[in-house]
């Protein structure tokens, strides 16, 4: 029996067991799945579908709508009672009133400017983004190194941009007619990179959107989401918003999630709709290490989700390439927010970030696409990732020339600054020991490459330095 076992005959047993897993994975099993935080947990085929996005590390967001006719912050910034916006009193927003914890009722900073109710309501009909190309956006995020694209398809402010059958306060209402979100959606995959939506279950302009009609909001939600799964080609995530501090009940998350599973099987969702999902969201900041649950930390180059004007600063190039090296070192994502201009165009500072980012990951991406984090326990000065047999060290300018790490059961037999010359390694039972040459020590990052005598364990991660 053994010599019919060929190489040949297990591989194509292996893919026919591989298509009866695929062919028994029901919406059923999706959203049981969701309901399973570690991922080592979680059905083979819910493992497997995450796995694109782990090996992508660095996506672009996109906040925007017509909010940025006003230069404001995109829903917070909307005022629902009569004021002419310089009094910026309690602001009570709309609440379904399901578990007791009302929406943000004070003006944060960030917030601001308050834009009266009158004024932000009526901003779409203004909006006329002319100098708008959805190639040039998606170029931008090819060049920056970026592997998928997630737009903002409808946020709390219930404005859609896309063409919706289901309201009139859509991309169509405007005077520029052009479904952005569909326009986006196909350069997104022409140019190979993975598309991806983000929707609010929030919705403060829809009447329904309260505490004894919630069940026709939903009815609404659903609509809207068949929508956006049946009519733009793969959709390969969702990232919902609001919904982690309610219940998954609140939304009728089931019927959510099964809808989804069943138009689009493959597709990845975030954990803001009261169950785990597949990753979990920390927003400006970094999230901690982790590489038992799935994370993605979404960021701004100012503080801001939507354009604020030239008048606000955007963060330097080294901030933004910190952001990738550390959420890769803790197996993060980084999902970076642009915030485009009235124009339709990308502030051309955020821009220049994106190129420089890039730039660095054209020679330097092997440490950061389709790596794991660790196997250091990540800090301020040393970051690490590896993949099979490699170990990646992050090395941040205000380090010290001599780098001492913890041992591992590995064995070093090669090291080398990466695409460039060989360093001498000292490895015994305890530590890592090599040094830097002089040349690099004003560099923001050096990463060193170390090659092991075999692949790296993961149980002994993370190890603390």
């Amino acid at each position: 029996m053994k010599a019919f076992l060929t190489n040949s005959t297990l591989g194509f047993l292996l893919l026919l067991c591989n298509i009866v897993v695929a062919q028994t994975y029901t919406p059923n099993n999706g959203w049981t799945d969701a309901q399973i935080e570690l991922k080592a947990s979680k059905s083979p085929t819910a493992q497997q579908r995450t796995n694109w996005w782990s090996d992508a590390r660095f996506g672009m967001f996109i906040h925007w709508n017509p909010s940025s006719v006003a230069v404001s912050e995109i829903s917070w910034s909307k005022q629902f009672y009569n004021d002419n916006g310089e009094n910026a009193l309690p602001n009570p927003r709309p609440d379904a009133g399901f578990t007791g914890m009302k929406e943000h009722s004070f003006w944060a900073d960030w917030f601001k400017p308050a834009v009266p109710k009158e004024v932000y309501d009526n901003l779409y009909k203004s909006f006329y983004p002319g100098m708008f190309n959805a190639d040039t956006f998606v170029a931008q995020a090819k060049a920056a190194g970026m592997k998928y694209i997630v737009m903002v398809s409808k946020h709390h402010d219930g404005f859609c941009m896309w063409d919706s059958k289901f309201t009139d306060f859509d991309i169509m209402s405007t005077p520029f007619k052009r479904d952005i979100l569909g326009e986006m959606a196909k350069a997104t995959r022409k140019a190979g990179l993975k598309f991806g939506i983000y929707y609010s279950q929030r919705d403060w302009h829809h009447p329904d959107y309260k505490a004894d009609s919630m069940a026709k909001y939903n009815e609404y939600m659903r609509n809207q989401l068949k929508e956006l799964l049946t009519n733009y080609g793969e959709i390969s995530l969702i990232f919902f918003d609001s919904g982690e501090w309610k219940t998954w009940e609140f939304w009728e998350g089931d019927k959510l999630f099964k809808m989804a599973y069943e138009l689009q099987p493959n597709i990845v969702i975030n954990d803001r709709c009261g169950v785990p999902a597949d990753y979990t969201t920390p927003e400006q900041s970094i999230g901690n290490f982790d590489n038992k649950r799935a994370w993605e930390s979404c960021m701004t180059f100012t503080g801001f989700w939507s354009w604020h004007g030239f008048q606000t600063p955007v963060i330097p190039f080294q901030d933004c390439l910190r952001y990738l090296i550390s959420c890769a070192g803790g197996d993060g994502n980084l999902l970076m927010n642009v915030g485009p201009m009235p124009t339709g165009q990308i502030d051309p500072r955020e821009a220049t970030r994106m190129k420089q980012v890039g730039e660095w990951l054209n020679v330097n991406g092997e440490s950061i696409y389709g790596t794991r984090g660790g196997p250091f326990f990540p800090d301020s000065s040393i970051v690490s990732t590896f993949k099979d047999n490699t170990i990646y060290v992050h090395v941040f300018k205000h380090s010290k020339n001599e780098i001492v790490l913890p041992s591992i059961i590995e064995k070093v037999v090669k090291a080398e600054i990466l695409n460039d010359q060989k360093l001498t390694v000292n490895q015994t039972d305890t530590q890592i020991k090599f040094s830097l040459p002089e040349k690099y020590k004003n560099n923001i990052v050096t990463v060193v490459k170390l090659t092991m005598n075999k692949p790296v364990s993961e149980e002994q991660i993370p190890l603390k330095r």
